[in-house]
């Protein structure tokens, strides 16, 4: 349940001393929007500006070992890197010493639940960004954009992770994707990795659709009784009002087998002040702020299309 702006909660409502109770709204609100970039990104947390991802050679396939023989012996050699660098967002509003005289005590809540729903939705736009331009000005490690037909692997050789030819979302393009995902990540040595989609992202106009083609029991869209093998996938659709492209769509793998970043080097912050702690103005000064940087490093585990 949301707090709510009672007079009796804000007697001392000036400078640093109300910041509990905002805090209390605040933190409130925040849980009223659950968060889909913690679906389908690694978090993580660093207590430094930068974050740093670097590419290995793959090991070569295993040799024979005659008898009385020695093994041999193999050095992984670095690969492409990527830097992240951490980035500060904030936002913050004023109240009136007036305000307050005047009991304006849920206008005054009503402000701070506004700017916690900011932060949420400003966090989800920044993780969704990373799609929609991951065809784009969004890069992997070896300087490509995130979805696409050419990434090089650190021995030179190079795999696709988008269709071979764009397609909106189909039982049919579905099918070629979930097989293409099996089959197109592969190391420098041919070793096939093997990953596993978990996740189907999709713009909301997508969504019954993407959840009949993952959920029903028989081909959707069809008279025939034939069985609907892409349920047996187990995907977890999700959706996004922020994807700015409605034909786009994307495959993920769980967080752990693919480099989709979150690096948190501080978390939202909430912090108040006024004329107690020398501001000049007759007024409180409420504001949140975060420091994070999002990136990928490796595009394995992560496949799309822009569509048709």
């Amino acid at each position: 349940m949301s707090a709510i702006a009672v007079r009796n909660l804000y007697s001392d409502l000036f400078g640093s001393s109300a910041l509990p109770v905002l805090e209390k709204i605040f933190r409130s609100e925040l849980k009223m929007h659950p968060s889909r970039r913690n679906q389908l990104f690694n978090m993580k947390t660093t207590d430094r500006d930068i974050y740093q991802m670097t590419a290995l050679h793959d090991l070569p396939m295993f040799r024979e070992v005659p008898e009385n023989s020695d093994y041999s012996y193999e050095r992984s050699k670095q690969g492409a890197s990527k830097t992240l660098t951490m980035t500060k967002y904030g936002l913050g509003f004023s109240i009136s010493r007036e305000t307050v005289e005047d009991g304006k005590f849920e206008w005054i809540s009503m402000l701070t639940k506004k700017l916690a729903r900011s932060a949420a939705e400003s966090q989800e736009i920044q993780a969704m960004n990373i799609f929609n331009n991951g065809f784009s000005s969004e890069t992997t490690a070896d300087g490509v954009s995130i979805f696409n037909s050419a990434h090089t692997k650190p021995s030179g050789g190079t795999y696709r992770n988008v269709l071979s030819t764009a397609a909106d979302l189909s039982q049919s393009s579905l099918s070629t994707a979930l097989s293409d995902f099996e089959q197109v990540f592969t190391g420098d040595h041919g070793a096939i990795y093997n990953l596993k989609p978990k996740f189907l992202l999709v713009h909301p106009d997508n969504k019954r659709l993407a959840m009949e083609l993952v959920g029903s029991e028989l081909k959707p869209g069809t008279s025939d009784n034939d069985l609907n093998a892409i349920k047996q996938d187990g995907l977890v659709v999700v959706s996004s009002p922020h994807l700015t492209d409605s034909d786009a769509w994307f495959l993920l793998s769980a967080p752990e087998d693919h480099e989709l970043e979150i690096v948190v080097r501080q978390g939202i912050r909430t912090e108040a002040a006024g004329p107690d702690v020398g501001f000049h103005s007759d007024s409180i000064f409420y504001k949140a702020s975060y420091r994070e940087a999002i990136g990928v490093g490796e595009a394995y585990g992560l496949f799309g299309t822009a569509g048709a």
